[in-house]
């Protein structure tokens, strides 16, 4: 019989954000506020997985 098997942890991954035409004001606002820049980066700009953190949990399920 087959299981089903979940990880779960956390990683730091790289990525990389290329925008253009951005507004003097709006430039200013990323370089002063980091929740700024943060909310700027999305699923499609990771690039890939830097280090896993050694607690990944396990479930496995029937």
């Amino acid at each position: 019989m087959s299981k089903t098997v979940i990880l779960t942890g956390k990683a730091v991954v790289n990525f990389r954000k290329v925008m253009e035409n951005v507004p003097d004001d709006e430039v200013q606002d990323l370089v002063s506020m980091s929740d700024t820049r943060e909310d700027q980066v999305t699923e499609d700009d990771l690039l890939g997985i830097e280090w896993i953190h050694d607690d990944v949990s396990i479930e496995v399920k029937e």
